[in-house]
C-alpha cells in the first residue's frame, strides 16, 4: 500500500504521522507535540531527582561525603600544581567537582531512561503518566540499540543546559523528532483512547427482507457473530468508500459460510442487519 506525500503532509499538520508497516498497511498514529514531550519529562526530572537524592543518601550513610569527594581531588591537585595546595587556585578544585557531579548526573539520567524504556517498550514513567510511547519508525518495537543511541544523545539535546536543542528540533521536525529520535530512527507517539464503539440499534424491519431459518442461525459460530457485531460498529466510524468495501468482505463471508444466495450491493448492511436482529432475537 502506497501512501503518497501530500496524504503525509497532512497527516504531519494534524499532528498525526502515517507509518508504513513491513506488512504495507498504513498506520496513522498521532506523534506527541512539544508540551506533552515537556510534561512527561518534567516528570521524568521529579523520578530522576529522587534517584539522585537515594544515591547521594546511601553515599552519606557509608561513608562521609565531602571527604570522600574533597579528598581525592586535594590529592590529584595537588599532585598537578607541583605540591602545594594553595598553588592551585579554589575555582578549579570546585569547577573539577561540578564537572564530575554532571557527569553522573547525566549517567543516572541516561541509566534511567534506558532502562525504563527497555524494560516498558518506549515508555519512561512520564510518558506512562500522560499517554505516549518511543517506537521505531514503521511502527516497529523499539530495540536497545534505538533505545541507547537516542538516550545517549540526549546530551546534545539538552544544550545549552535547559533542552533548547531538543526543542527546536521537536518543532522543526515535521515527525516531532529530536536529534536523538532523528538519529536513532524512532519516533514518540500518543497513546490516544480511541472513542467507545456505537452501540448497535436492532432493526425489526430487516427481517422482513431476508428469510432466515433456525438453520442458518445455528450455522453462526462466534466468529461470524464478532463479525456481525463489529461491521456494523465499525460502519459508523469509516468513510463511506471503506464501509462500502468492509460491507462487501463481511457479506460475502458470511453468505458463503450460511449458503445463502447473493445479496446485492444496496442490500447488503440490510443483511446484516438482519443477521444481528437473529443472533439477538435467539
Amino acid at each position: 500500500m502506497k501512501v503518497d506525500s501530500p496524504s503525509l503532509g497532512a497527516a504531519f499538520a494534524a499532528g498525526r504521522q502515517i507509518v508504513v508497516a513491513p506488512e504495507q498497511v498504513a498506520l496513522d498514529v498521532p506523534v506527541a507535540g512539544p508540551t506533552l514531550r515537556m510534561i512527561a519529562y518534567g516528570i521524568d526530572c521529579l523520578a530522576i531527582l529522587a534517584i539522585e537524592l537515594a544515591a547521594v543518601i546511601g553515599l552519606l550513610l557509608l561513608t562521609p561525603l565531602a571527604e570522600r569527594l574533597l579528598g581525592p581531588a586535594r590529592e590529584l591537585v595537588e599532585e598537578l600544581g607541583g605540591g602545594g595546595v594553595g598553588q592551585v587556585p579554589e575555582a578549579g578544585l570546585v569547577l573539577g567537582i561540578l564537572g564530575v557531579a554532571l557527569l553522573l548526573q547525566f549517567t543516572i539520567e541516561a541509566g534511567y531512561f534506558i532502562a525504563s524504556e527497555l524494560i516498558t517498550g518506549g515508555r519512561s514513567l512520564g510518558k506512562l503518566a500522560v499517554g505516549l510511547r518511543v517506537m521505531r519508525d514503521g511502527g516497529l518495537p523499539l530495540t536497545p540499540e534505538a533505545t541507547l543511541v537516542r538516550n545517549l544523545l540526549r546530551a546534545v539535546d539538552l544544550l545549552p543546559g535547559t533542552y533548547v536543542v531538543g526543542l527546536v528540533a521537536i518543532v522543526l521536525s515535521s515527525q516531532g523528532k529530536r536529534l536523538g529520535d532523528q538519529a536513532a530512527g524512532t519516533v514518540v507517539v500518543r497513546l490516544d483512547r480511541p472513542p467507545p464503539a456505537p452501540e448497535i440499534e436492532m432493526v425489526a424491519a430487516s427481517t422482513t427482507v431476508f428469510r432466515l431459518d433456525h438453520a442458518h442461525v445455528a450455522a453462526l459460530g462466534t466468529a461470524e457473530r464478532a463479525l456481525i457485531r463489529q461491521t456494523l460498529r465499525r460502519l459508523e466510524t469509516v468513510p463511506p468508500e471503506r464501509a462500502a468495501a468492509l460491507l462487501e468482505t463481511s457479506v460475502e463471508a458470511l453468505r458463503q459460510r450460511l449458503g445463502y444466495g447473493p445479496v446485492a450491493p444496496a442490500e447488503r448492511r440490510a443483511f446484516l442487519e438482519a443477521l444481528f436482529t437473529a443472533i439477538e432475537g435467539q
